[in-house]
């Protein structure tokens, strides 16, 4: 028999990222954590975390914090089926910051509506998500791969297009008004993160060039993302449905509109019989409808 009084205090340390955090919300000591946790690892023979910063579970230790994710959901949606009672449990999610910098608002906002569920929600990279998804760092995300995971569902939920943008003032600065591949990989552009890997599949597949990101800027903020872009600073990928707009009036050109970069995304979620993941992906479903192509 499993010692769920142990698991529980090792997904909330992997939660709040801190002992002392995870106590708090268990109402319990540090010591009292530290403890369980410890115990679990002699049972197991083996450490389930590396105490460091940020604190990693091990690949045992993402094992359990999945199966202790995957209970706690189940025994959730049993005790609503049963007594009609609510979900207290935060829902985890993993989402992309085009998503969270666009129409991913209109789903906490229509969610919260119908669900006191509260959505706990985590920013990675669309080729990543997926991977938070395996390792049980959450129950459901969004990801461009549309192959679901072990014990779990996917659905297409419609394409995410990017358009290469840059103001007027970019275009005869940087460019002098000679929009062709080879100049454009000269002149400054913008990426999230090295985890970004859209600018170069854009050049790749769309302008048919080598890809390039030597002089590319990282700045990791979607909203920022847009103000350097709009600045005059860099000329970037942006999701069209962000900048519809800023198009129709001129603030933005698109450098390339007949080369689009076409983002399939699907919504991943444990096939846990879930009465709250229910609501969550009608939800899903109802805001992606208007909102992807």
């Amino acid at each position: 028999m499993m010692d769920y009084r142990a698991l529980t205090c090792l997904h909330a340390v992997l939660q709040f990222q801190s002992f002392d955090k995870a106590a708090q919300h268990l109402n319990l000591t540090q010591s009292a954590v530290s403890q369980n946790i410890k115990r679990l690892e002699q049972e197991y023979g083996q450490p389930l975390l590396i105490r460091a910063r940020p604190v990693v579970a091990t690949p045992l230790g993402q094992q359990l914090l999945a199966h202790i994710n995957k209970v706690t959901m189940l025994e959730e949606g049993l005790q609503e089926h049963m007594q009609s009672s609510v979900s207290n449990q935060p829902l985890s999610i993993a989402v992309n910051n085009d998503v969270l910098a666009t129409w991913f608002t209109q789903v906490v906002n229509a969610f919260s509506n119908i669900s006191n569920t509260k959505l706990h929600i985590k920013s990675a990279d669309q080729a990543h998500t997926r991977a938070l998804l395996q390792k049980g760092e959450v129950i459901t995300c969004i990801s461009q791969t549309g192959t679901p995971v072990a014990g779990g569902d996917s659905l297409f939920l419609g394409n995410m297009k990017y358009e290469l943008v840059a103001t007027k003032s970019f275009i005869q600065t940087h460019l002098h008004g000679d929009i062709t591949p080879a100049s454009i990989q000269q002149a400054p552009s913008l990426i999230y993160d090295e985890y970004d890997e859209l600018w170069g599949r854009y050049q790749s597949e769309c302008l048919q060039i080598k890809a390039n990101i030597r002089n590319s800027h990282w700045y990791p903020s979607p909203h920022g993302f847009l103000d350097l872009v709009l600045s005059g600073t860099v000329c970037a990928l942006i999701p069209t449905v962000q900048i519809k707009s800023e198009l129709e009036t001129g603030r933005l050109i698109s450098l390339f509109p007949d080369r689009q970069l076409v983002l399939p995304l699907y919504w991943h979620w444990y096939k846990l019989g879930s009465p709250v993941l229910d609501r969550l992906t009608k939800v899903i479903l109802t805001v992606t409808k208007d909102a992807l192509y």
